[in-house]
């Protein structure tokens, strides 16, 4: 491991994602020298402007082994950020789910194995508990609702036996909700301020009564960079959320409140799976959550991490980025579509 100026050689699989390019701009801040890996599918150049100059760009897909390991070779650290995140795709086309995250993940972890890597750090999702009543802890039992759950699920597994047996060191981080600047337009919070910004109201599916864990990006990404770093973390799962839980409709509440203007909340008996009249090309999911609501404990006693940003604060940061950014939002993002 380079220890010169307690700088590091840092991979970053989807590097130029909503997430991973928030995390490549943090380690650049901090000293580290940073690749990128990422086959640009929803991946943006533009996500990495503000360090473009300062990081190495690879153009690569985590299906293909020998790309990887050329990127790996020299590296301290490697972060997984690379996944397939469609729910929709992941239940129309499970094996194509399965193939990008759990064989990419294993592409991923041979590599790094092979190159001499020091530790991984993975992006799994709350999405491998399932339907849940309350508050989640690391400890309860996954119940995939999703393929999608199933595939970080089983990446997380190859994780763990990379982490016991095979010498190389690897966090699982289990992401909530996770939103701000940079989010790709898709999920309901991203139509929500779109609507808001063009002096729309806001749209709820159903009651709106759905519960969920919003997890600030900056938030996740100090996280991120604890564990990266923090031998304690080494073969160990975190929830990454806040542990306080909103409704679909007081989130609806709190984007007008974050915007400032005078609207009220749309209510929409849109089915699952139907797509909205009312929001154009935007479905709601099948197999819906209940709950995703997060118990952080662990990774507050064990790291001393604590997430910070106010739900409206951060909704305020991404709504003054989408307001300047709103062509990037032109439309809601599927791959089938």
């Amino acid at each position: 491991m380079n220890t010169k100026n307690n700088t590091m050689k840092v991979v970053i699989t989807g590097g130029a994602g909503f997430i991973g390019s928030h995390i490549t701009e943090s380690l650049v801040k901090k000293g580290h020298q940073v690749i990128v890996y990422d086959n640009f599918y929803t991946g943006r150049r533009e996500n990495l402007a503000e360090v473009i100059s300062d990081i190495e760009i690879i153009e690569g897909d985590i299906m293909n082994a020998e790309t990887l390991e050329k990127a790996f070779k020299g590296a301290d650290l490697v972060s997984h950020q690379a996944a397939q995140l469609e729910i929709f795709r992941s239940t129309d086309e499970p094996l194509f789910d399965l193939e990008v995250n759990t064989i990419g993940t294993l592409n991923v972890l041979k590599a790094a194995k092979e190159t001499g890597v020091s530790k991984v750090v993975n992006a799994s999702s709350a999405c491998i508990y399932g339907q849940v009543e309350g508050i989640t802890s690391e400890m309860h039992y996954p119940r995939p609702n999703w393929a999608y759950g199933v595939s970080k699920l089983a990446a997380e597994k190859y994780c763990d036996v990379y982490s016991d047996y095979q010498q190389l060191p690897v966090v699982n981080l289990r992401y909530g909700i996770t939103y701000g600047e940079r989010e790709w337009f898709r999920r309901v919070l991203t139509i929500m301020c779109k609507r808001v910004i063009n002096n729309q109201p806001p749209v709820v599916f159903g009651d709106g009564e759905q519960v969920r864990d919003f997890i600030y990006v900056k938030d996740l990404v100090d996280l991120h960079n604890i564990a990266m770093f923090s031998e304690t973390a080494n073969g160990q799962s975190y929830n990454v959320g806040t542990g306080v839980g909103t409704s679909i409709k007081e989130l609806a509440l709190r984007v007008i409140e974050a915007s400032g203007k005078n609207l009220e909340v749309l209510f929409e008996n849109t089915q699952e799976g139907e797509f909205s009249k009312l929001v154009p090309d935007k479905k709601r999911n099948t197999a819906e959550l209940k709950v995703m609501l997060l118990d952080v404990q662990k990774a507050k006693n064990e790291l001393n991490w604590q997430p910070k940003t106010k739900l409206v604060d951060g909704l305020k940061n991404e709504i003054d980025w989408a307001s300047a950014n709103i062509n990037r939002w032109e439309k809601v993002f599927y791959s089938k579509i």
